[in-house]
């Protein structure tokens, strides 16, 4: 602090535009500093939603992203848990307990675990219904085989243990209301209890019972992450205690998890990055006052944090991950500045600083605008941490320029012997080992990088993006396995010009579903299954009136005791129903679980509907059987999105190009044809070599792979710059490459365990680039003798 307030005095050594520039710097950082605790006050700064990763789909409709958005908001928001016992009584009195636990929590909206309907309610309102949803394989039997089914319903009738129908048979002597619950309900295999209210299933001799919560609609996953996973840990506690097994599936888990990890690797990456570069920074400075190198780091980040706050409104977690990776980069520049006090007893503070200032402009301007040229891509993620490293390195850098000389004004350096020793050695012995590279190993090297080349495997997989824990993801396969619903991230988008075509067209997708083989489709759910087209209707209308004259059809019914008079009158009343639209059937209390399939009329003459499917196993043959129905659409999320991850990562790698293009016409600018094409030779070579040693280990080239190479050219320009022009000497500049080398790799190599697919491999693409750089940006070396 002193040595601040005498950079304020008047010294010819400082002058005033150095004192407005540091005054307004720190100006700047109070400001990013009080910006980020009023949002942090009013708005959580995190976000973990995976859907803010996702690139944007200019060809992707109004249509299917509302869809999309309807299909993902219902899987995001809601909880399903089984609770399962050997004995039915101890399973329900277990989700009896367990769902007030989760109400107790505050964490859900809602919890319902009996399902008990207002029963007069249901039978008003399905009267009107009870030709429009029977189902179109019953409505086939009629008039042809109209003696079975009546003798099927009057068997029904004279067995307590039928089928229930909704309707007394007062109100539907037909039978019609046997086949509504099934269609109420779509609870898959689950089946209810009307005693206890409860939905059951039997699975591998054990009854389990279903347990259904919601998260608020506006918080979201998000909020409730926090509290989220301690209550699934307390739930598995108590269920265990009362004997019971949990099940427990739902989005809000996984993202609750990524969070959760993130969170804990961001701190433990950065506390270990920031705790083994002190480790080194004091093993080689000797001195305490080094530490004051945390202060261009400390500012940077926070300069990049109020930037993405200020342009994005919040920060994704995946990009505070990857920004602690930037602890190694953000102290080169300190680094750079200080090394040749390692070597020298009269190392100063503000003439060190004109030898590298420099370098450090055209090396920083040659870094942020490769970033720069990030914000055309169209992948959040990237966008985001493109202003966040480039505000970064620039805050770090006049951190550097303007905070650190007065800092170190009166700093007495204490030189390390035995590495200025090893240094000077090394580049004793440089031109014979250049010598016998270039004769026994540039072959091979070569060789081997081609071969690497062929064998890189350029892919992205949305997988990559999230680690799901192999507890909670084998718990949701169980939870689709018991109830039969696994929601798929695919499913059809139907289009038709009328509601009844819509229902024609489904159905004519729902049958060659229903026809593929066994293992390509747990499952689906369609409109069709709901209701029939009004024109079929008319038709059962039709052939209800013909049938009223034929009692012989109905004799079991007869002989069971129904007067012949009441089955003509139910068959009349019955065809006398008027028909129903698919928006007037769903128009209805009973039609909760159908309600989301319809999309509407999205334009005139333009009306969509959806099919969800479950458990899908075969892609191939799901795109085959829809490919002949007209108005179908297939709609497949995750190979979308790959799709859109492969045109980003070239769009990225173009980008890239076009960067190392502008980047060599202002190196020839300033430094000369020849320097400037072997300083950009240097990352342009680190990040093919890169590539192929990918290659080799079986690793992808994936997006976030592509992103660790075009981090591997920043790094690369950085060093070979300042090996190629910075005024040190050659010793001097090789150990301050080597410092700022080491400490860079400590953040990637750190990175590298990630749990996470993709940042991991972003890790180990830059921890490799690093050991290239520094490789080919040592033949840059100038040849000196000796040492000051």
């Amino acid at each position: 602090m002193c040595a601040l307030i005498r950079h304020w005095l008047p010294t010819p050594a400082v002058r005033w535009p150095t004192r407005l520039a540091t005054a307004a710097y720190v100006l700047l950082v109070l400001v990013a500093l009080a910006l980020l605790a009023v949002q942090a006050h009013r708005h959580s700064l995190l976000v973990t939603d995976l859907a803010e990763l996702l690139p944007a789909d200019a060809q992707m409709g109004v249509v299917e992203r509302n869809a999309q958005a309807q299909s993902e908001a219902a899987l995001n928001r809601q909880m399903v848990m089984l609770v399962g016992a050997a004995e039915r009584e101890n399973a329900e009195a277990g989700a009896s307990a367990l769902a007030a636990l989760w109400r107790q929590s505050g964490v859900f909206e809602s919890v319902t675990e009996r399902t008990q309907p207002d029963m007069a309610a249901w039978r008003q309102a399905a009267l009107p219904l009870r030709l429009a949803l029977l189902p179109a394989e019953v409505a086939a039997q009629w008039p042809q085989q109209a003696p079975a089914y009546f003798r099927q319903r009057a068997e029904d009738m004279a067995n307590p243990f039928a089928t229930p129908a909704l309707l007394p048979p007062t109100q539907d002597w037909l039978g019609l209301s046997r086949f509504m619950l099934p269609k109420i309900q779509q609870s898959g295999h689950l089946q209810w209890d009307e005693h206890s209210g409860m939905l059951w299933a039997e699975h591998d001799g054990r009854h389990w019972v279903l347990v259904r919560a919601e998260l608020p609609p506006n918080s979201g996953v998000a909020d409730a992450q926090t509290a989220l996973l301690p209550l699934l840990q307390q739930t598995q506690q108590a269920a265990a205690a009362g004997g019971q097994t949990v099940q427990i599936a739902g989005g809000a888990v996984f993202a609750a998890e990524a969070r959760a990890a993130a969170e804990r690797e961001s701190r433990w990456m950065s506390m270990a990055g920031v705790g083994l570069t002190l480790l080194l920074l004091l093993a080689v400075f000797r001195r305490l006052r080094i530490l004051l190198l945390l202060l261009p780091l400390a500012c940077g980040v926070l300069l990049g944090l109020a930037a993405c706050v200020a342009v994005f409104g919040h920060v994704h977690v995946l990009t505070v991950v990857i920004g602690t990776s930037l602890i190694g980069v953000l102290i080169d520049f300190p680094l750079h500045w200080l090394t040749p006090a390692v070597l020298s007893s009269q190392w100063r503070a503000r003439p060190a600083l004109r030898q590298v200032l420099p370098v450090f402009v055209v090396s920083l301007a040659v870094t942020v605008s490769g970033y720069a040229l990030l914000l055309f891509t169209p992948l959040p993620v990237l966008r985001q941490t493109a202003v966040f490293s480039a505000v970064a390195l620039v805050g770090a850098f006049a951190a550097t320029a303007l905070l650190l000389p007065p800092l170190f004004a009166r700093w007495q350096p204490r030189p390390n012997r035995w590495l200025a020793v090893w240094a000077q050695g090394w580049q004793q012995r440089l031109p014979r080992w250049r010598t016998r590279a270039v004769r026994y190993g540039l072959l091979p090297l070569l060789l081997l990088a081609l071969a690497g080349l062929w064998r890189s495997n350029w892919h992205d997989d949305i997988r990559q993006w999230v680690h799901l824990s192999p507890q909670w993801l084998a718990q949701a396969q169980a939870v689709g396995r018991i109830s039969g619903v696994a929601p798929a991230g695919q499913f059809f988008l139907v289009e038709a010009d009328s509601e009844d075509a819509l229902l024609q067209a489904d159905a004519k997708l729902s049958q060659r579903l229903a026809a593929l083989p066994s293992g390509s489709l747990a499952g689906f759910q369609s409109l069709s299954q709901w209701v029939l087209p009004q024109a079929a209707q008319r038709q059962l209308q039709a052939q209800l009136r013909q049938m009223a004259t034929q009692p012989a059809l109905w004799a079991e019914m007869s002989a069971l005791g129904v007067p012949d008079e009441t089955m003509r009158q139910a068959l009349l009343q019955t065809a006398a129903l008027p028909p129903v639209s698919l928006s007037g059937s769903l128009n209805n209390p009973l039609a909760q679980a159908w309600q989301p399939l319809y999309l509407g009329q999205v334009a005139p003459g333009r009306f969509v509907g959806m099919v969800r499917l479950n458990g899908v196993h075969d892609t191939a043959a799901l795109r085959d059987a829809a490919a002949a129905v007209a108005g179908v659409h297939w709609v497949d999320k995750p190979a979308r999105l790959n799709t859109l991850f492969h045109q980003t990562r070239n769009q990225a790698a173009w980008l890239k190009l076009v960067s190392f293009a502008l980047a060599w016409l202002a190196l020839m600018a300033i430094l000369g044809r020849r320097r400037g094409s072997q300083v950009l030779a240097v990352p342009l070579a680190a990040a093919v070599l890169t590539v192929a040693v990918l290659g080799w280990l079986g690793q992808p080239v994936s997006l976030f792979a592509m992103f660790g190479l075009l981090l591997v050219s920043a790094i690369g320009v950085d060093y070979a710059l300042y090996i190629a022009t910075a005024k040190h000497d050659g010793h001097e500049r090789l150990i301050g490459m080597l410092l700022a080398a080491a400490t860079t790799l400590i953040s990637f190599v750190l990175l590298g365990f990630s749990a996470t697919p993709a940042v991991a491999g972003f890790g180990l693409a830059v921890a490799i680039g690093v050991v290239w750089n520094v490789l080919l940006a040592t033949w840059l070396l100038p040849y000196d003798k000796g040492l000051r």
